[in-house]
């Protein structure tokens, strides 16, 4: 066998157990699957509203357009039939920005591929899991994974606590301007 070749990641992770392998399986395995689950459940949410708002959006320019070629005594029915429409077009807009689901999904899909990161870093021992120590890289492993996790639940925090400050930074706007008010 070639000796300057790599070893392939697979055998690496295959033939290492460690304290860090403990906590992948006890902690980090657990985790990666939370944050994936929480994410495809907002993916789902965000876009079943936002394809909603799509063709009651649609619904409602035909609904219009047809009220003009219909006979007079249907008109006002067409005219409800726009309003009770549009009417969903708000609806579901707005109850994305109140629920958020966008940027949870993001969140908690970033979070996930942090995690997913660190432990192919660490089953790898590259970049900050290169050393041979492995208490150090243990350590390493289990810090990096326990601030992303706490940093995780402040932002999400302040995501849901504040949705005004969420939509004026939406907006490009800060505290200045209400301030200036």
């Amino acid at each position: 066998m070639d000796e300057d070749k790599p070893e392939n990641p697979a055998t690496v992770e295959d033939t290492t157990t460690s304290l860090g392998d403990s906590y992948i399986k006890a902690r980090l395995k657990d985790q990666i699957q939370y944050f994936d689950q929480k994410a495809m459940e907002n993916q789902k949410r965000y876009r079943f509203l936002k394809k909603s708002a799509i063709v009651c959006n649609i619904l409602t320019t035909m609904v219009i357009a047809i009220a003009f070629t219909v006979p007079e005594e249907y008109k006002v029915w067409m005219g409800i039939g726009a309003l009770i429409l549009s009417t969903l077009v708000l609806a579901t807009y707005q109850w994305e920005e109140f629920a958020n689901y966008g940027a949870k999904w993001e969140k908690f899909r970033l979070v996930a591929e942090q995690l997913r990161s660190e432990k192919f870093l660490y089953k790898n021992q590259a970049g900050r899991y290169s050393s041979s120590d492995e208490e150090m890289r243990h350590r390493d492993l289990v810090e990096n994974i326990e601030t992303i996790i706490r940093g995780t639940d402040i932002s999400y925090f302040s995501l849901m606590v504040d949705p005004g400050r969420r939509i004026d930074q939406r907006l490009g706007q800060g505290a200045d301007v209400r301030d200036n008010m």
